[in-house]
């Protein structure tokens, strides 16, 4: 499973579940960590980002069991921590974070082309197949012809067989992109440009006073950025208009999520100190890159 995906291996493209938002709060604010989290901690966290309490605790037990959290019991105290698995899914999304809208990676003229057939009848294969397909940047040119302008088709031949998909064939080509329904045209890259300037103009200002108001902007803030994952494949800059927004949304982006991180961070502290004073300090404090020259 990936972030594109939700506990029960449903697609989730742009919608934030609270999955994601677990995932978030542990890379935003316990990575690393040795211990496990406490409960309580993580469930206040959550009612701060919107969730109900009861809500919050079954997203917990699914979470457990479908092996992406592991709990543990202490006398009346419960804890939570990543499973090897999620931590996998949280670090490969750190390292997407770390780099993308910060470095224009270069481009050999090469795309990747991928054919592949799945039964009408195998409904959830077809579904989970484009979401990881999206994951990786592809995107759909025709119904059954995924592209992507990256070398990415040992990972997307990985991913199909991973679910059973034997059908399927993948080449490395020239494809035209100067005449209308180019190979480009398999994003609307009006759109993404609308969205990237949506995004950026909603972001608040000025320094935070509310913790939790920090708190619950600031992970709005991430999980904002990473749908861009699926929007945007990190289309080469030959192939996108001049005043492409990537780089600019992604600078504001990683200021204004900088500058709610104390705010954001002494919540989390409060609401585990709360619960044991000796975990408080553990908190971790992430920051981006706003520039690549910083």
């Amino acid at each position: 499973m990936t972030l594109a995906e939700d506990g029960a291996g449903q697609p989730e493209f742009r919608r934030v579940s609270p999955v994601r938002q677990v995932l978030t709060v542990f890379g935003d604010y316990w990575w690393g960590v040795g211990e496990p989290l406490p409960t309580g901690a993580l469930v206040t966290a959550l009612t701060d980002l919107g969730l109900k309490e009861a809500a919050a605790r079954a997203t917990l037990a699914r979470m457990v069991r479908s092996g992406l959290l592991a709990a543990e019991r202490a006398g009346r105290r419960t804890t939570h921590s990543l499973t090897p698995r999620a931590v996998e899914i949280v670090a490969e999304e750190a390292g997407w974070l770390e780099s993308f809208g910060l470095v224009e990676p270069p481009w050999d003229g090469l795309w990747t082309v991928l054919a592949f057939s799945i039964p009408e009848s195998e409904r959830s294969s077809r579904h989970l197949a484009r979401s990881r397909l999206r994951w990786l940047g592809f995107a759909p040119l025709y119904d059954g012809l995924w592209v992507s302008p990256r070398d990415r088709a040992a990972a997307a031949m990985a991913e199909l067989r991973d679910l059973g998909v034997d059908d399927v064939t993948t080449m490395r080509a020239t494809l035209e992109t100067t005449v209308a329904g180019g190979a480009q045209s398999a994003w609307d890259l009006d759109e993404i440009a609308a969205e990237y300037r949506r995004f950026a103009g909603a972001m608040g200002s000025g320094a935070p006073h509310d913790p939790v108001a920090a708190l619950s902007e600031r992970t709005r803030l991430m999980l904002g950025w990473q749908s861009f994952r699926l929007l945007d494949t990190g289309m080469p800059v030959e192939l996108v208009p001049g005043d492409w927004p990537r780089v600019s949304t992604r600078r504001a982006w990683a200021r204004r999520y900088n500058e709610l991180a104390d705010a954001a961070e002494s919540r989390v502290r409060t609401l585990v100190g709360e619960i044991d004073a000796g975990l408080a300090d553990r908190v971790t404090r992430r920051r981006m890159v706003e520039e690549a020259n910083t």
